[in-house]
């Protein structure tokens, strides 16, 4: 049996995630494949993409019409021999589209993988009304969180065909890392960026609109006239990566480090008490729960679905979306030193959302997806992750 995965641009922080699952799935006679291409444009400002050795690379092509940008991803001999060929659901990607028409005269079945809509539009608006119109056209769906299992429900694709995977990253390795930086290195580090005191934010992940960095260094800012000893440390690229450039070249308490990527990124979480990310929260809530550094966030209309994993005021905190609220809160956290109350959630956290329950999740899906073909049977399975389970 062959799974096929066919993936856009190949992020570091998925090279785990890839190996593991492939060695799982091997242990019940299936073969995973994965096939890559790279980004082009502003998405290749995040520096963030790697090569796999056993992975296929074939580039994409992209064409623009106007402001509109089209993807065709040239990799169909690499799907004949599939059963199961999983995609990311995203309308710019051409290939999907012959894909989702195909499988009703191949013998291999389509899975989707991701959010299920545009989570940075309305629920509304025409993208997610043409989103919306092609969640049943495959024959399973790899569901990022509990939300986008809901509301695949919700839009009337079967319960009994969603595996939630539970997306995360390898935070076991970053965790044992993280324990392992000594006092010394610290106090090396806050001399070289001549940091004084224990109040220390940290932003690290895209930079780039939804993330905000304009009301982040206006918080921060605010946050230094109370806080005397805060500083700030930026780390990330992207479209917005000269704004924390500028803040850092005026402010001196700002410090911009550029992307930081594994174990190199992990060094500056010590320094830091919080993690501050006003805007999209993605899979950087997974780097508060490993480095032990609570995030605060705001209830910003479009974050990606990993904010399910934020339980407010137990491992991060979620304030109101304005600048004089957040501030006001994180002032509050750094005086009373609230921090400390919402480490332990973060450590009960980073047991909950692993790389292993996501494979292991994924691997119940795969599994239940192609049983029954070509007399494919499981010899041990534990059933897929129901969509109504609490995190």
């Amino acid at each position: 049996m062959e799974v096929v995965f066919i993936y856009k641009y190949l992020p570091q922080y998925r090279i785990d995630f890839f190996q593991k699952l492939k060695d799982e799935l091997l242990n019940y006679g299936v073969n995973l494949r994965l096939v890559y291409g790279k980004s082009k444009g502003e998405g290749s400002l995040r520096g963030d993409e790697v090569d796999l050795d056993w992975a296929i690379f074939v580039p994409n092509k992209v064409y623009k019409i106007g402001k509109i940008e089209l993807v065709w991803q040239p990799v169909m001999k690499h799907v004949r021999s599939a059963d199961l060929v999983i995609i990311q659901p995203e309308m710019k990607l051409l290939l999907n589209y012959f894909l989702m028409f195909q499988r009703k005269f191949q013998k291999y079945k389509l899975g989707f993988w991701g959010h299920g809509r545009n989570m940075q539009g309305k629920p509304d608006s025409s993208r997610n009304k043409f989103n919306n119109f092609f969640l049943n056209k495959c024959d399973w769906w790899f569901a990022y969180t509990q939300s986008v299992g809901r509301y695949l429900v919700d839009h009337h694709f079967p319960k009994d065909k969603i595996t939630v995977v539970q997306n995360a990253i390898d935070t076991a390795s970053l965790k044992k890392y993280y324990n392992q930086i000594s006092d010394d290195e610290v106090f090396r580090t806050k001399q070289i960026l001549k940091i004084k005191g224990t109040n220390t934010g940290i932003f690290c992940g895209g930079m780039y609109p939804e993330k905000r960095l304009d009301f982040l260094i206006s918080a921060a800012r605010k946050i230094k006239e109370e806080v005397p000893d805060f500083n700030l440390i930026l780390l990330g690229a992207g479209v917005d990566s000269v704004k924390a450039k500028e803040a850092s070249e005026k402010f001196e308490w700002i410090h911009y480090l550029g992307a930081k990527f594994g174990e190199e990124r992990i060094l500056y979480f010590k320094l830091a008490s919080i993690q501050l990310m006003p805007g999209l929260v993605g899979l950087g809530i997974l780097d508060s729960f490993a480095f032990e550094t609570p995030i605060v966030t705001t209830n910003y209309p479009f974050h990606s679905p990993e904010i399910d994993y934020l339980k407010n005021w137990e491992n991060g905190v979620m304030t109101e979306n304005n600048l004089e609220s957040y501030a006001n809160t994180v002032i509050k956290i750094l005086k009373e030193k609230s921090y400390f109350n919402l480490i332990e959630g973060c450590k009960k956290s980073s047991e909950i959302f692993t790389i292993q329950n996501m494979v292991d999740n994924f691997k119940e899906g795969i599994l239940s997806c192609i049983a029954g073909t070509n007399n494919f049977s499981i010899p041990k399975r534990t059933g897929i992750l129901p969509v109504n389970n609490a995190n």
